[in-house]
């Protein structure tokens, strides 16, 4: 997993959604990829995880956005 994902692309949700949205994008995804449970499943849901916790938390989000518009 490295940095280069766009984590607003991991959750498939736009760069101004709002939190509810983030958040339940990253319900409906980490329940499909818990069913999946192949060899990426581990991967993908670190992945997700990591996603959600920077776009949920406000000061981070912001972080992210203004190192992504760089």
């Amino acid at each position: 997993m490295t940095d280069d994902h766009d984590l607003y692309a991991v959750l498939e949700v736009a760069p101004h959604a709002r939190p509810a949205v983030i958040d339940a994008a990253f319900g409906v995804l980490r329940e499909a990829a818990a069913r999946d449970m192949g060899d990426g499943a581990v991967r993908t849901l670190a992945l997700l995880n990591r996603a959600h916790a920077i776009l949920a938390d406000s000061a981070r989000r912001a972080a992210y956005d203004r190192d992504r518009s760089r």
